[in-house]
């Protein structure tokens, strides 16, 4: 008796993990709005992938044994800092980065007034010093990879 209320129990639980590995699935409503949901619903749901990251794994944070709250090692660290080296840029990525450069450039000096669209969806209209920033930082970059 107890014997058969066990597989009975281990049948149930894996019949409610079961919906647990059904997936999630994508469709578009008749007003063009993108619903999620774990039950297809219409005939234009398709099923949405999830991709796991098993490669990244967390970080161990060292504490000085002393009880101070300070980490040794970074205050070594920032005591010698690395020479950085200059890394070539590709050919191919200099010339992308020049026609980016002339592109900017180009809508810049083409435009009056410059607007962008913030964080919260609204635009904004960039002062004179901004769009003179983004001028010179577009030459800069021009000078740079055009040669």
């Amino acid at each position: 008796m107890i014997m058969k209320s066990t597989i009975i129990t281990a049948c149930l639980c894996l019949l409610i993990q079961t919906p647990a590995f059904a997936g999630v699935y994508k469709w578009v409503d008749e007003n063009g709005q993108v619903h999620y949901g774990e039950q297809p619903v219409g005939a234009d749901a398709e099923k949405v992938k999830i991709r796991h990251n098993e490669t990244t794994k967390p970080r161990a944070i060292k504490k000085a044994e002393d009880g101070t709250g300070k980490d040794e090692d970074k205050e070594k660290t920032a005591e010698v800092e690395p020479e950085l080296k200059e890394v070539p840029v590709p050919k191919k990525e200099k010339r992308k980065l020049c026609n980016e450069a002339k592109s900017d450039i180009a809508s810049i000096n083409s435009r009056g007034r410059m607007r962008e669209i913030s964080k919260d969806g609204e635009y904004t209209y960039l002062t004179e010093e901004q769009k003179q920033q983004r001028l010179s930082a577009a030459k800069k970059k021009q000078r740079e990879y055009c040669r």
